[in-house]
């Protein structure tokens, strides 16, 4: 029989992650999962960017959210269980940095999480900009929701494990802003049309697995102004091949004192162990808000070990 497991998820606005923590009184699973014991799971939000210079809010309906939990990864179980129904328009912008805000509970068994998926609602959701425009689905500027829209069920990537001990975890589901939302503008450079494309990437991860990045970036000089609203990409691959080679792996953007942090990333050498992009390591690429004249900065060889937080100190915009 299954142990009972207390599960709490997060959604970063960029992540949304999955907390486990000790036994937890009895509760009724979604049908279909392992008969047991199970315990409460909570749900949590907050979140990662894209051109934040012109961005005011970025809300988005979540309906719900589920996983599929099997005694071992070779189950091959495919029944999902609520892990939280939040049924709200949350702002992702306001949840930056490794902030969380809960989103709901149920019960879940032990075991491994061996997918997970989210329901959001397009109608409810928008982008508002900076000079007060709300973009919608029907809205000329506004958001592309492409098959998406309505109420589209999201999957998630699971890169490394995530396990649902008795003694407690946290799994992360990284919804991330700044890959899911695409400036028209970025993809046809010639267009004067401030629309967005939905493409969304979701990733999972086990965040007792996971680390992070931080640091602060400066105009010109180390001790040089403080620069707000920079968008930063976060890569793997290999420093001396050309970025177009690089895989994305997360944004994230500056507050008003310059700070940015990547929370929950995969841990480096666990991503070179399975072979990614033979064996690399971490970029974190900064640009300057669109209206500033400061140049764009490369941070290579940055490493991210679980349970830590790798600081990479000021960087430089030229």
């Amino acid at each position: 029989m299954l142990a009972s497991s207390r599960l709490a998820s997060t959604l970063l606005a960029s992540v949304v992650a999955i907390a486990l923590a000790g036994c937890d009184n009895p509760g009724s699973a979604t049908a279909g999962l392992a008969d047991g014991n199970h315990g409460k799971t909570r749900t949590l939000l907050t979140d990662a960017p894209f051109p934040f210079d012109r961005i005011a809010r970025v809300d988005v309906y979540i309906v719900s959210i589920s996983g599929s939990v099997a005694a071992d990864t070779s189950a091959g179980n495919t029944d999902f269980a609520t892990m939280a129904t939040p049924n709200r328009r949350i702002n992702l912008l306001a949840l930056q940095g490794g902030v969380t805000e809960e989103l709901g509970a149920m019960t879940l068994p032990t075991g491994v999480i061996t997918a997970i998926k989210m329901v959001i609602d397009t109608d409810s959701s928008s982008i508002t900009l900076r000079d007060g425009r709300v973009l919608t689905g029907k809205t000329t500027p506004g958001i592309q929701w492409q098959s998406s829209a309505g109420r589209p069920t999201l999957n998630a990537l699971i890169h490394e494990q995530i396990d649902v001990p008795s003694t407690g975890g946290v799994a992360v589901i990284d919804f991330d802003v700044g890959k899911a939302f695409i400036p028209v503008q970025e993809l046809a450079p010639e267009s004067t049309d401030s629309s967005f494309v939905f493409s969304p990437v979701l990733r999972a991860a086990d965040a007792n697995r996971t680390g992070a990045i931080s640091g602060t970036v400066h105009a010109k000089t180390s001790g040089g102004a403080a620069v707000a609203n920079a968008s930063l990409r976060l890569y793997f691959g290999i420093p001396s091949q050309p970025e177009n080679t690089w895989s994305v792996m997360g944004t994230a953007t500056t507050d008003a004192t310059g700070a940015f942090k990547f929370a929950y990333a995969t841990r480096s050498a666990w991503l070179a162990s399975r072979g990614a992009l033979l064996g690399g390591s971490y970029i974190v690429a900064v640009d300057p808000p669109s209206t500033s004249t400061l140049g764009r900065t490369l941070v290579k060889e940055v490493t991210v070990t679980a349970g830590q937080e790798t600081k990479i100190g000021a960087v430089v915009l030229p």
